[in-house]
């Protein structure tokens, strides 16, 4: 039994890369659109992918609210927040640093303020657990928020940095 489980642990991953994920490739410059269809087919919270290489994970993603891209073991999440009542900035990095917490992980740091290219305002802030360091952002307005985790082995995460925060600095919220 412990063979079959040893030989089963070792070729599973070799078949899965050999066969190809469950992902889409996405070309650089593409517009994601995350969250709940509105009038005229519109999503409410937008990024764009600044290079080539960066795969949407179709299992884990969805795209009514969360989109999970991955390059090189950094995984880099998108999650949309509908509130029950209003939202602000402080409020979301507080449940989000919660929520980071119960999957073993740690805010370090911050919350830094930062604004997209579009001029909206968030709080940023690196996160680390599971050997993996990263970034973790939040936006909100009162009716919509977006929570962003980036995460990978720290070589990994630091090499694709300047990509993560362009993908974090182009989020937008449709009107």
């Amino acid at each position: 039994m412990v063979l079959v489980l040893l030989i089963l642990g070792l070729m599973l991953p070799l078949v899965d890369k050999a066969l190809g994920s469950s992902g889409t490739a996405i070309a650089a410059g593409t517009v994601i659109a995350v969250g709940t269809e509105r009038a005229g087919g519109v999503r409410p919270v937008t990024f764009t992918v600044p290079a080539a290489g960066w795969v949407l994970d179709e299992a884990r993603s969805s795209l009514t609210n969360n989109a999970e891209l991955s390059r090189d073991e950094v995984v880099f999440n998108l999650n949309v927040v509908i509130p029950l009542g209003s939202l602000d900035d402080r409020r979301l990095w507080n449940g989000f640093g919660r929520i980071v917490s119960m999957g073993g992980g740690e805010l370090r740091g911050g919350p830094e303020p930062i604004t997209t290219a579009h001029g909206m305002d968030g709080l940023t802030g690196p996160l680390a657990g599971h050997g993996k360091i990263g970034s973790g952002t939040v936006f909100a307005r009162d009716d919509l928020g977006a929570e962003i985790t980036a995460s990978g082995p720290p070589e990994a995460y630091r090499r694709l940095a300047g990509q993560v925060r362009a993908m974090v600095l182009s989020v937008e919220f449709a009107p």
